[in-house]
């Protein structure tokens, strides 16, 4: 059941600019540019997922279909992953003050210490010590995009699966932590913070199926559409 998370002035943004994200044809909308990134074959010490890819190049064309311009960057180590997130806050600063950027992130994370991170496929993480070296902070992604100074920016977090981390070292909890959205910002969860989500048993999440169709096919205001996707996952999972 995603959960999702904005500040008192980010809310009142969205009621003024959310009509116009989904109701108004690509061709007449804003500027919209997006960093897909799906991680899935990871080493025997992390484990590897299956769908993560597949979800990446699902959610990439349903924004392409959505006027968004998409880099879509798969299996990808810590430096690849950086990197793309650099180009990605320079490709959003220059589309101008209106544009609207969007990150979505499938595979492994972890929170420590209240933070949350995504891990690179080439990632040795052997104790919680390592995340921080090994992973990428999902801060970086909030940093980027406030840098770019743009209008609205979307972050989706699908990586809310098992604690990655070897079960000798364990000190963290499932999923990934709570955090405050920045100003002007949404971020949406595939699942509540500190809980884990399914993969589903074909070749794309419940999660990612309803997100892709959500984006297909409704023309709706964010808020609505994402709670719309956590009906539809609630009832794919049986709650």
């Amino acid at each position: 059941h995603p959960y999702f998370k904005g500040g008192a002035m980010a809310y009142r943004m969205l009621v003024l600019f959310l009509g116009l994200l989904w109701l108004v044809s690509p061709a007449a909308a804003e500027p919209r540019v997006a960093l897909v990134i799906g991680n899935g074959k990871y080493g025997s010490g992390i484990g590897s997922l299956t769908n993560q890819p597949n979800d990446a190049a699902l959610i990439a064309k349903a924004l392409t279909d959505a006027g968004f311009k998409v880099n879509t960057v798969l299996n990808a180590d810590q430096k690849q992953m950086k990197r793309a997130i650099v180009d990605f806050g320079k490709t959003l600063a220059n589309a101008g003050p209106d544009a609207v950027g969007l990150f979505y992130y499938a595979g492994h994370g972890v929170q420590v210490n209240g933070k949350n991170y995504l891990i690179p496929t080439a990632a040795r993480i052997e104790s919680q010590s390592d995340v921080d070296i090994e992973s990428v902070d999902a801060d970086t992604v909030m940093q980027q995009m406030e840098f770019a100074g743009n209008r609205m920016n979307i972050v989706i977090l699908d990586a809310c699966r098992n604690n990655p981390l070897p079960a000798a070292s364990r000190s963290t909890g499932g999923g990934l932590a709570r955090v405050d959205a920045p100003t002007g910002s949404f971020i949406a969860y595939s699942t509540a913070p500190g809980q884990t989500a399914a993969d589903g048993d074909g070749r794309n999440s419940p999660y990612s199926k309803a997100l892709a169709d959500a984006i297909e096919n409704q023309r709706v205001p964010l808020e609505q559409l994402f709670r719309d996707v956590r009906v539809n996952v609630m009832n794919a999972t049986g709650k």
